[in-house]
């Protein structure tokens, strides 16, 4: 608490001499006091400075100048009560033995600005350091060394607030799992910044420290933030369910791979490959994968395994490259095998030499009737409305010069017509062919690929075509038949 007085008195420790100081009240506007003198009967080890103003004041911060600047001392800055020394802020009797916490200094930053007042009566009021206004954690990897390029150890931690004076907070971490049975810890930081000097000015930090232990797992994590201003600690204010992975370091590579083809592939009965490999002794990592890399360069996974085992037999290797026609062709397959962990792969490893297995060879389907007969064929829309006008041409006997040009358009209009209704949410039914219609889904409740999240896809329109019984009918007879033609009598 403080209340305004005419006399104060800064104590100092007697390891250096005050020989200025600055008074601020607590919105940092500067007070100018009337007589400043060294005082007398100070304790053992102090020096003081007796203090007065001309009207009752109430300075709260004291920017002083040392004769040794390299070695500032605190200061306390009391209330003369008829010789009693009240420490500012909190009231209590100035003890020697026991000084307490020191006036502030008032620096650039505006430390003033973090404390609040509150008026009790009586011309007393209290003061309250000002809480970190919401505050963010931003988690990023440590990323790589840039002239090694190796990945550097820990994350990276940004937090950020609303408040000024980021040197003067403290931040505590909590992992919120089995790995943490001691609560909060605190948290070193660094790259200190203050955007704005005002009361919401934007702050920064970045703590590298290892938060996590490096097991490739997520934790949650919570942070608490306050400021404690020499001696005053504010409210903490927190960031609850931070999710930190601090990645294992990649393992070493297998030190030998070997292959050897058991069974080439003959026809339908596919190849078989045994594959034995050795793990580093060292950092052998948990796991491992096997890949194969064809003669045209592309790679593909084979096999994976978490166990302790060290060989394996692959079946099917050659499936990857289908000959079109006979006969087949023995191809080059290169196989190569990583180490792997929660986090990451090591460097390949790869085997003395290519295997040379014989290529699968493409399945001849049989034609279909039709094929037989020679009456299926592929109709595209130029050759369709060709055929249509041969067709009118035959029915009518004769067209006028432009009956070609008529019979493309009605197709076209035909056409754009049906799209036309149906992407408005209608239906077009065309006798003794079927019904064209929109359709709509239902909104569905589905899963983020990339994140996993909830999601809700809306509703949307699609397209639906449902067969009238003469065309199913004769599509299925091999002719052409009218709906009626097809329901039974």
């Amino acid at each position: 608490m403080s209340s305004p007085s005419t006399a104060f008195r800064l104590f100092y420790p007697d390891t250096n001499t005050l020989n200025a100081v600055a008074l601020h009240d607590a919105t940092g506007a500067a007070l100018t006091p009337q007589t400043i003198a060294d005082g007398a009967d100070d304790p053992a080890g102090f020096k003081s400075k007796v203090i007065t103003f001309a009207a009752a004041s109430e300075p709260l911060f004291a920017l002083p100048t040392f004769s040794d600047p390299a070695n500032p001392v605190a200061l306390y800055l009391c209330r003369d009560d008829s010789g009693v020394f009240k420490k500012v802020l909190d009231e209590t009797v100035f003890n020697s033995a026991s000084p307490g916490r020191p006036t502030i200094g008032l620096t650039a930053l505006q430390e003033h600005l973090l404390f609040v007042a509150t008026d009790v009566g009586g011309g007393i009021k209290t003061y309250a350091v000002k809480a970190p206004g919401a505050p963010v954690v931003l988690i990023k990897d440590a990323g790589k060394d840039p002239i090694t390029g190796l990945d550097l150890d820990g994350n990276t931690i940004l937090l950020r607030w609303s408040g000024v004076v980021p040197t003067l907070l403290e931040v505590e971490a909590d992992i919120e799992d089995i790995t943490d049975p001691g609560g909060y810890f605190p948290v070193a930081f660094s790259n200190i910044t203050t955007y704005a000097e005002s009361t919401v000015g934007l702050s920064l930090l970045k703590a590298d420290s290892q938060i996590v232990p490096r097991d490739g797992l997520g934790h949650a994590v919570n942070f608490r933030l306050r400021y404690h201003v020499h001696g005053d600690a504010g409210a903490w204010v927190g960031v609850n369910n931070a999710f930190i992975t601090y990645p294992l370091a990649n393992p070493n590579p297998p030190t030998s791979l070997t292959v050897q083809l058991l069974r080439d592939r003959v026809d339908t009965i596919p190849d078989v490959v045994k594959v034995d490999w050795v793990k580093d002794p060292v950092s052998p990592g948990t796991g491992i994968e096997i890949f194969v890399t064809d003669h045209l360069g592309k790679k593909h996974s084979l096999y994976a395994s978490n166990g302790p085992e060290l060989t394996c037999r692959i079946e099917n290797v050659s499936r990857f490259i289908v000959q079109d026609a006979g006969p087949a062709v023995a191809r080059p397959y290169a196989f190569s095998i990583v180490s792997t962990n929660l986090s990451g792969n090591s460097t390949a490893t790869s085997a003395a030499a290519p295997l040379n297995i014989t290529s699968k060879v493409k399945a001849v389907a049989p034609p279909t009737p039709d094929e037989i007969a020679g009456t299926a064929v592929e109709v595209n829309y130029a050759t369709l409305k060709a055929n249509v006008f041969a067709d009118v041409l035959s029915a009518l006997g004769s067209l006028p010069a432009e009956g070609q040009s008529i019979v493309n358009s009605a197709i076209d209009q035909s056409v754009l017509k049906i799209k036309d209704v149906v992407s408005k949410g209608g239906s077009v039914e065309l006798q003794d062919f079927g019904v064209i219609e929109a359709k709509w889904t239902k909104e569905r409740l589905a899963r983020n690929p990339a994140t996993g999240a909830p999601v809700v896809v809306p509703a949307y329109r699609s397209l639906g075509f449902s067969p009238s019984i003469g065309f199913k009918t004769g599509t299925r007879n091999g002719t052409i038949l009218t709906d009626v033609q097809a329901k039974p009598a």
